[in-house]
């Protein structure tokens, strides 16, 4: 290698130093150094220009952020409009309905409803359950309002079914325990069917995962708590077998706490009443006071840990019914931060004026305005109670329908997010409240020893309770 002395001697002889060419003559040194130096020069150019871009355009989103918006939401309008009907792609440019506004909002917020009486209904119909020759992607729509295809055609996300059995006298000798497990059953046996629609869940994580696959979250809820027999241990059980709400009681007293139905036996919540409040919570069951007396749902709110549900209740300022909530209950429920479950059981939501059978969607829709004014939306949702065997209001025959009734909603003035909270968030919030303070009570306090209560059980005394097989074989 030619020493920088040696260059400068050539050229005062006259030499001619080496010309640059393609085929380089330099050192690797100097080659080096050149590719270092260009490197940093174009680092510098392209980080200038990457910082000018960044200043316009966030300038421009500062300044048409509402552009943008209104373009994302023509975007995923779109998208929806053809996932649901291709034939719908020339609607894009066109003004968006309410339905339309709908059906966008449950693509991201699926309906959520904590009380379907599905496995209920099968029970009955097939007497006893028998799954073999049923297809619950078609179900006949004079028997039943709910079927895997219009739970999809509803945007329906996750779902409470009930497990139900029929309530008597706390004193009589029944098998309402037995029917209890059985029911269950029931319910894992229609998730394992369809293992593609349907996925058990026992927590808000489960419920948020499965959503997001497109499968239906499955859980389960007890309708009265004559079906734990008085039993803190039973309670326990159910909690093991995925039971996340139980209901107090359903049209007749427990053992520790008065129905919605008379006699009035406790004069609201028993002596016991709050021990069992307190292993709810402390388990993380919500407490669901859908069936109970005006009493029992003042003392139970103010008694619990935890926010308490109403799976499946409506007001009582505008349908005078025992199984509703009065005003002053509302106000508790949102000092507790709970939420109530709009029925659609015409029974509960039928006006004054309503004459017969003539009772519409407009009545739930007026019933869900009542809690949005008096205590605010974000403790409002759905417990529709369909195959309850009840006759649910005109326009909401079945679990088809709910897109129609966010629609009502939406022209009545709720916003996008309100209408979030109604289809499930605001059921999601409580839910992850129970599990927090169940979580906190577990940390600081053993299980309650008690095993329940000690209740003297007889045989009914009269012969029709006996044909209707309401005893042991024991008696």
């Amino acid at each position: 290698m030619k020493s920088m002395k040696g260059l400068s001697n050539n050229r005062r002889q006259g030499n001619v130093a080496p010309q640059r060419s393609k085929h380089r003559t330099f050192s690797p040194r100097d080659d080096a150094q050149e590719y270092r130096a260009r490197f940093i020069l174009k680092f510098i150019f392209y980080l200038g220009l990457a910082a000018t871009a960044a200043f316009y355009i966030a300038r421009e989103w500062g300044n048409n952020r509402g552009i943008y918006a209104q373009l994302w939401s023509l975007h995923t309008h779109y998208a929806l409009l053809t996932r649901v009907n291709p034939a719908n792609e020339k609607m894009l440019f066109s003004v968006e309905t309410s339905l339309d506004r709908a059906y966008r909002l449950l693509k991201f917020a699926p309906i959520i409803d904590t009380h379907n009486d599905l496995p209920f209904k099968v029970e009955l119909l097939t007497g006893g359950g028998n799954l073999s020759a049923m297809d619950l992607y078609n179900l006949p729509k004079e028997w039943y309002q709910t079927d895997i295809v219009r739970l999809k055609q509803g945007r329906v996300g996750a779902l409470f079914y009930s497990a139900y059995v029929d309530c008597y006298n706390y004193t009589w000798q029944t098998d309402n325990l037995k029917k209890t497990l059985e029911q269950i059953d029931l319910v894992k046996r229609i998730i394992a069917k369809y293992p593609h629609e349907f996925e058990f869940a026992t927590s808000t994580t489960d419920i948020k995962r499965i959503t997001s696959t497109g499968k239906i979250a499955s859980l389960i809820g007890l309708e009265g708590g004559h079906q734990i027999d008085a039993s803190m241990g039973t309670l326990r059980m159910m909690y093991d077998l995925g039971v996340r709400y139980m209901t107090l009681t359903h049209s007749c007293a427990t053992a520790w706490a008065d129905s919605s139905n008379p006699p009035f036996v406790h004069d609201g919540l028993g002596p016991d009443g709050a021990k069992f409040i307190y292993e709810m919570n402390r388990l993380g069951i919500m407490v669901d006071l859908s069936h109970v007396s005006h009493k029992v749902m003042d003392q139970t709110i103010r008694t619990s840990a935890a926010p308490v549900i109403f799976s499946h209740s409506s007001v009582f300022a505008i349908t005078n019914h025992t199984r509703n909530v009065p005003d002053d209950i509302l106000q508790l429920v949102k000092e507790k931060d709970g939420v109530v479950m709009i029925n659609f059981y015409k029974e509960y939501v039928r006006g004054v004026e309503d004459v017969g059978d003539a009772v519409g969607m407009g009545r739930v829709v007026e019933h869900m305005l009542h809690v949005k004014n008096l205590i605010g939306a974000r403790h409002l949702g759905m417990g529709a109670d369909y195959d309850g065997d009840i006759v649910p209001v005109d326009g909401l025959e079945d679990v088809s329908k709910y897109p129609i009734l966010i629609a009502s909603l939406l022209e009545h003035g709720f916003t996008d997010d309100e209408i979030v909270g109604v289809t499930g968030g605001n059921l999601l919030r409580v839910f992850e409240k129970v599990e927090k303070v169940a979580h906190a009570m577990q940390q600081a306090h053993k299980p309650i020893e008690e095993m329940g209560m000690d209740v003297a059980k007889r045989c009914p005394d009269t012969q029709p309770e006996r044909r209707a097989g309401l005893t042991n074989k024991g008696c």
